[in-house]
């Protein structure tokens, strides 16, 4: 989906930076192990940029952002962090990500915002779309705050490496 901007108190917020694009991961060779180049698609969901109202708030209804599935609030903060994202994911192979609960991955990056170092979250589901290509679901990235505290699951390490190879060859991962 390419995220149409968003309009409020006459200032544009651009979301191309999330638009749907596609990397290519290249794995140098290592010892007898041919290099490897991976195909991924990479999609944005609106959980990057937005969130859910909070429970007996009062929201502000030009801060609403749609989608074909659901209704969420414009996170101004959410959408400062989002621009991180592609180089963030371009990083990927160089980091562990950690195996999450529900056949997702998640990564924590810890970034620094307004001179203080915070966990920022980034949620990902991958599969396999056709022979040879991958695509990459990001599922929502935000700050660890005390409002989230309780949804990172507790993930076993993964390389990024494994996580594309297994998902292109359809092996299982160990949990």
């Amino acid at each position: 989906m390419k995220w149409p901007p968003f309009k409020h108190d006459s200032k544009t917020y651009d979301l191309t930076h999330l638009h749907p694009c596609t990397l290519k991961f290249e794995r140098p060779a290592e010892g007898n192990r041919a290099a490897e180049v991976y195909t991924v698609d990479v999609v944005f969901t609106l959980h990057c940029f937005s969130r859910e109202p909070k429970e007996a708030e009062n929201s502000d209804a030009s801060l609403i952002y749609p989608d074909s599935h659901e209704k969420r609030l414009f996170d101004f903060r959410r959408y400062e962090l989002s621009k991180l994202l592609p180089s963030i994911i371009q990083a990927l192979p160089a980091k562990k990500a950690h195996h999450g609960n529900r056949s997702n991955f998640f990564s924590v990056e810890i970034i620094t915002e307004n001179g203080t170092t915070v966990e920022y979250d980034i949620f990902f589901k991958m599969k396999k779309v056709s022979k040879g290509r991958l695509e990459m679901l990001v599922q929502t990235a935000f700050v660890r705050d005390p409002a989230h505290e309780s949804t990172r699951p507790d993930g076993k390490p993964i390389r990024f490496w494994i996580i594309l190879y297994n998902t292109l060859n359809n092996k299982p991962f160990r949990t």
